[in-house]
């Protein structure tokens, strides 16, 4: 088996961690590799595991964007899928998530559900909890509701992409990570392609989200953005938004992915190798961010490492 080796890429979620705080992205993407080995020096481990902490919110939106994937996967299999018993399931396997995090399970196994919540030990009522859960119920409620499922289905499953399209592509020589939630041909033609939102969003990182979309579509595909629908479906409201692009935007997205390998490459001590110093990365002055950031006890440990963040 060939040795894994840390290499340079891009993705949105990669992007979005460098523009909010540069000691963040090094800790997230450098100063955790290798943290995984069982043999792991312990601070390197620790980086590890911090860097695996998810917000309640973002795990709620990963449930939901799972639940979504299984539910067309059934759908495609010609199945039907009784609604409530099939989100009974879901919250119920967010309940032994809930608990094996709160047990602090991921500290033996990253990659089991570990949450900022209570690796911080913040005091959370159950209310809290239950309004989390009760978000992803209406979710998956209005993604089995919308006209849009009902169009996805009108369609040949042959002419859907769920997670087969291949996610990794180069774009002028840096690997990219990008691929849609859903897409599929429809009767006439078009590619749609599809981002599922839980809850409110930046506009403007909608935008470029769904922009980046029309790129793969461009560049994998072979795909005309004239040709292309891309949706933005908020689930929780819900509401579908259609963005539509054309070959000066693409080229503006273009631009704007130069523009932040190029300053993300800027950090590196060497770009060819892809090696960085934590030095060379600033810590935000928000401290307001750092109380919320993942390695906030090995960062500003003046903040405390335990306890609802002031």
């Amino acid at each position: 088996m060939p040795e894994l080796t840390n290499d340079f890429s891009w993705s949105r979620s990669r992007d979005a961690t460098f523009q909010e705080c540069r000691r963040k992205y090094f800790y997230h993407y450098y100063g955790a590799w290798g943290g995984w080995a069982a043999d792991a020096p312990a601070d390197l481990r620790r980086l590890y595991i911090l860097k695996q902490l998810a917000s309640r919110q973002m795990w709620a939106g990963r449930v939901v964007h799972d639940a979504v994937e299984m539910a067309l996967h059934i759908f495609g299999e010609g199945r039907d899928v009784p609604v409530e018993p099939f989100i009974a399931d879901v919250i119920e396997r967010m309940r032994g998530e809930w608990r094996s995090s709160r047990a602090g399970r991921y500290r033996e196994s990253p990659k089991t559900l570990a949450l900022f919540e209570h690796e911080y030990v913040l005091d959370l009522k159950p209310e809290v909890w239950q309004a989390l859960s009760r978000n992803v119920a209406t979710c998956l409620r209005n993604f089995f509701r919308l006209p849009l499922l009902a169009a996805i289905r009108a369609t040949p499953p042959e002419h859907w992409s769920i997670e087969h399209w291949s996610k990794l592509f180069e774009f002028e020589g840096t690997p990219m990570w990008i691929a849609p939630d859903f897409g599929f041909w429809t009767a006439d033609g078009r590619l749609t392609l599809v981002d599922w939102k839980t809850g409110g969003a930046d506009p403007d990182a909608a935008a470029f989200q769904l922009g980046c979309y029309a790129l793969y579509a461009r560049e994998v595909l072979g795909v005309e953005p004239a040709r292309v629908d891309l949706l933005e479906v908020n689930l929780r409201e819900p509401q579908v938004t259609t963005h539509v692009w054309d070959d000066r935007r693409l080229e503006a997205i273009r631009e704007q992915l130069r523009l932040s390998i190029r300053a993300m490459r800027a950090y590196l001590v060497d770009p060819a190798a892809n090696v960085a110093r934590v030095e060379d990365f600033e810590r935000s002055e928000n401290v307001r961010i750092c109380r919320w950031c993942n390695f906030r006890v090995v960062c500003r440990p003046e903040l405390g490492a335990a306890g609802a963040p002031v």
